[in-house]
């Protein structure tokens, strides 16, 4: 009989926003650098599609991995959203596609309306939560209003705050994690190693490929507290070349 130790590795819980069409960046960082596993949670804060120019792919490696027994709980982000309202409302319609990287979407579809992506992608935007409380942590896109008598039912702050201040009562003792706005990867470093901080913005804005410092996608380990990067590996959209 062997006396080696059989060593039982424990899932892991990964975070990751703001991909935004980045679907090679994605797929690398998941399946190259986690290596993810079928025990372990992935996590994704929302903004799957826009700017970038594979929208579609992003959604469809969600699909596979979910497909293949990986556990990915997907939230809203404000660019989910702004599709949703595009669906029906032409005014919102011209506001996603000139200023919000709409068009790169409806591209990476082969379609030219909202109405024209399949119902299997509509139904997988609509369903989207707002946030997710796990462990000891608040995961959302964007952030909370903590100025409303409500914060856990603002679902606009949820999607599209930004610089909110901290109510530690309501917080109570629970740190949030959040993307939303692009930030630094040497800030989102210095961040982590903040044993002050409460609050933690993941987005290294990948699809920034024209912005010193950014054009890097994230993952967060929430058990040991790791992150992993990688730079962007997708194209640029023509817009940024």
């Amino acid at each position: 009989m062997s006396n080696e130790s059989t060593i039982i590795s424990m899932p892991r819980k990964f975070v990751i926003t703001d991909i935004h069409g980045c679907a090679s960046t994605f797929q690398k960082l998941v399946v190259e650098e986690l290596q993810l596993r079928t025990d372990d949670e992935l996590y994704l804060l929302g903004d799957y599609i826009d700017r970038g120019i594979d929208s579609k792919g992003v959604i469809d490696f969600i699909f596979d991995l979910r497909d293949s027994g990986h556990h990915v709980h997907c939230l809203r982000g404000n660019h989910e959203e702004f599709l949703l309202l595009a669906k029906d409302n032409l005014r919102e319609f011209q506001h996603w596609v000139v200023h919000n990287g709409g068009d790169t979407t409806l591209k990476s579809f082969g379609v030219e309306t909202v109405k024209g992506i399949p119902e299997q992608y509509l139904r997988f935007f609509s369903d989207l939560p707002y946030y997710l409380e796990v462990d000891n942590f608040l995961l959302v896109h964007a952030g909370f209003n903590f100025n409303s008598h409500a914060p856990f039912e603002d679902k606009e702050a949820m999607i599209m705050i930004r610089n909110f201040k901290i109510d530690y009562d309501i917080l109570a003792g629970r740190k949030i994690i959040h993307g939303h706005t692009p930030t630094r990867l040497a800030q989102i470093r210095a961040n982590l190693e903040d044993s002050n901080a409460v609050e933690f913005n993941l987005d290294a804005g990948c699809v920034y490929h024209n912005v010193p410092d950014l054009n890097h996608m994230v993952a967060l380990e929430l058990n040991e507290w790791k992150l992993t990067t990688i730079p962007c590996v997708d194209e640029k959209s023509a817009e940024e070349i």
